[in-house]
């Protein structure tokens, strides 16, 4: 294959986010009648793609993009919504672009047979759909430049009214929102002015601020509501505006109650450029590859590692040089601190990167399976850092196709309940504090809990009086059970019980909860508790055999003192405490990893911790104290040791082997079994 070209790399990435953004604009399309807005950034969207892909010559990119703007170009010119058809094979052409631009990026040989024919079949249909629609009626060009003044007469007397609406940080297309907000403007009355154009929003995303100056006779309530109800929009204000607006040339003019007419007509051939305010300029961004944040983030602690043994090393001074040594390391410390967080502020992607693919993904199963489904997504400009958004996808995605497989019901069968025909599955994220919630809530059948109970007994997981005397939230909790499903027949979609423990397992791993909570006819909603970050932690410190460990706090329930010897020594592998009125298994810490505990007899110090709903106790030779630390992963042969999660350095330049609790629990059920067996023996 030959050298690939230079700009293959920024084609690549860009690529990817247009055909995202198709997905999404291609399901909003099929629900609302947009008009020509979103088929205007469509169409831009696609022309995008063709354009690089010629300029590096990928042929078959080029044509399967120009065959589908063929295609927008007339479904832009009809009327209402689009056939479903026409809207399914769009998608189609989406996803053998996307097939496509992961062949490139792969560097597999774009010439293959196979996806030559399967492109030219798909071109060869996007041709034949095209010639079914009639021909666009040619229409004047629209000027491109904002609206500054109306181009007839408004008489004095209709009110003038200020309109501010803000856009939704998660929107994914300001330019062809603001096309949408500007015809709902130009129905209400005259639209005086627009700040900034749709045209000045066409290559941003994110969230914008539109100010516009509207002669309308309509009320202040009845303008606010026409804009209420649309996607995207976060606020809308509207007030009268001043008599008399006349924009003077000074700096004071740059308010947004001013009216700007300018003095003169530009000349011919030469448009007046329209400036945007600052704070609504898009901010200058650079792509950075992902491992290049990763090694940064790695050199940052190294950096914070080595200042704490440089303050290790600054207690062997003399005292006349140990003071300023010190405030000099703390100084340093500080600004290594503030490069770390920053590098991992860098590292923080907003929640919309993995709900990007879900309408798609949403659309095309309910139309298999015969349902009618919306999804919401809320709070997706919620970030967390890219590790914790890698891991949680796979979750996320199964927790999702879920709802629509088990949880909403036939429209049909939804009508003889009492609901509306359309189901809803909404997806809502919220920072609180140091963590994320995520919520996965539908408007479905729910979770039967005598079912639950029922088939916990089947599977001899619980005795039948054991299963009665669970409460309604713990039936519940049995769906995360393995292989524990309420379904008479598994489906294809998403299986018979088998993935909501290993989602469990996988938001566990992360430091994170999975919790849920259902009403028998009215929905189920599973929420996700995540870290924002999972390259810091906070750590219990313990000390055993002369080593030692750091224990992850939110797996840590509570710490006791017990007094084995009371009760016949050590012999045992594992006993019985008392904590919190329940009785939970104790296992020494020092015997799982042979270690000699250097405790002396009596009251022996115990961390209480938590992993899949079960308790169970540590003994340890005593507690150091509680220390935020950068986690780093295990290296060769200990990344093969049971029980162990990472390493970190101390603030004493001390290393440290982080424990992995759930490693801990099934190194100590191993080795109470082996003990049983011994004794059998």
């Amino acid at each position: 294959m030959p050298e690939p070209h230079k700009y293959l790399p920024l084609f690549l990435a860009d690529a990817r986010e247009q055909l995202e953004a198709l997905d999404s604009e291609l399901v909003l399309l099929e629900k609302e009648a947009s008009g020509g807005a979103v088929w205007d950034s469509i169409f831009r969207r696609m022309h995008s793609i063709k354009g690089s892909a010629a300029t590096l010559g990928l042929a078959e990119i080029v044509a399967l993009a120009h065959g589908a703007e063929e295609l927008i170009g007339r479904l832009k010119s009809q009327s209402g919504l689009p056939r479903r058809t026409d809207i399914d094979l769009l998608f189609e052409t989406t996803a053998a672009l996307r097939k496509r631009v992961e062949r490139v990026a792969a560097e597999v040989e774009r010439t293959a047979a196979e996806n030559v024919a399967s492109d030219r079949s798909i071109v060869e249909r996007l041709e034949q759909a095209t010639k079914a629609l009639p021909l666009p009626v040619a229409v004047a060009p629209r000027h491109a430049q904002p609206l500054q003044l109306a181009p007839a007469p408004v008489d004095p007397a209709i009110p003038r009214l200020d309109v501010t609406i803000d856009l939704s940080k998660a929107c994914a297309a300001p330019g062809a929102r603001a096309l949408i907000l500007q015809r709902k403007l130009r129905s209400l009355g005259t639209l005086l002015e627009m700040e900034p154009s749709p045209t000045q929003l066409m290559q941003t995303k994110g969230g914008a601020r539109i100010v516009a100056l509207l002669a309308s006779t309509r009320s202040l309530e009845e303008v606010r509501a026409t804009f209420a109800g649309v996607h995207e929009v976060e606020a809308v204000e509207v007030r009268v505006a001043p008599a008399l607006r006349v924009a003077s040339p000074g700096p004071a003019a740059k308010g947004k109650n001013e009216l700007k007419i300018p003095s003169s007509p530009p000349p011919p051939g030469k448009p007046a450029k329209a400036e945007a305010p600052e704070e609504l300029r898009p901010e200058a961004t650079v792509r950075v590859r992902a491992q290049a944040l990763d090694q940064l983030l790695d050199q940052a602690a190294e950096v914070l590692h080595g200042i704490a043994r440089l303050r290790e090393a600054a207690r062997k001074l003399p005292e006349a040089h140990a003071g300023i040594f010190e405030t000099e390391v703390d100084r340093l410390r500080r600004t290594a601190r503030e490069l770390h967080g920053r590098v991992m502020d860098a590292r923080l992607t907003p929640f919309s990167a993995l709900t990007e693919r879900l309408p798609r993904a949403v659309r095309d199963l309910s139309h298999r399976l015969g349902k009618e489904i919306d999804l919401e997504v809320q709070g997706a400009d919620v970030e967390l850092d890219r590790t914790v958004i890698e891991a949680v996808g796979d979750p996320l995605s199964h927790l999702v196709r879920n709802a629509v497989d088990h949880g909403i019901e036939p429209s049909a069968e939804r009508l003889s309940k009492g609901k509306p025909a359309r189901g809803k599955i909404t997806l809502a994220a919220r920072r609180e504090r140091d963590k994320v919630l995520v919520d996965i809530q539908d408007d479905g059948r729910g979770l039967d809990p005598a079912r639950l109970r029922e088939k916990a007994v089947v599977l001899g997981v619980l005795t039948p009086d054991a299963a009665g005397a669970l409460s309604e939230q713990a039936a519940y909790e049995l769906a995360f059970l393995p292989g524990l499903s309420t379904l008479a027949e598994a489906t294809d979609v998403s299986g018979r019980g088998i993935g909501l423990d290993a989602v469990k397992g996988a938001v566990e791993a992360l430091g994170g909860k999975l919790t849920l909570h259902s009403v028998p006819g009215l929905g189920a909603r599973f929420t996700l508790e995540l870290p924002l970050s999972v390259s810091m932690a906070n750590l219990l410190l313990v000390q055993v055999g002369g080593e030692l460990y750091g224990l992850p706090l939110h797996r840590v329930v509570a710490t006791t003192e017990y007094d084995l010897s009371a009760r016949g020594g050590e012999g045992f592998e594992a006993r019985s405490l008392a904590v919190m009125g329940q009785l939970v298994r104790a296992y020494s810490l020092a015997k799982l990893f042979g270690l000699p505990s250097l405790a002396p007899p009596g009251p022996r110090p115990f961390v209480v911790l938590e992993v899949d709903g079960v308790r169970f106790a540590l003994s340890v030779d005593r507690f150091i104290g509680q220390e935020e630390a950068v986690l780093k992963p295990l290296f060769p042969p200990l990344d093969r040791v049971r029980g162990l999660a990472g390493t970190t350095v101390l603030g004493n330049g001390r290393p440290l082997l982080v424990l992995d609790p759930r490693g801990l629990s099934e190194l100590a059920e191993s080795s109470a079994r082996l003990s049983v067996a011994k004794g059998v023996a």
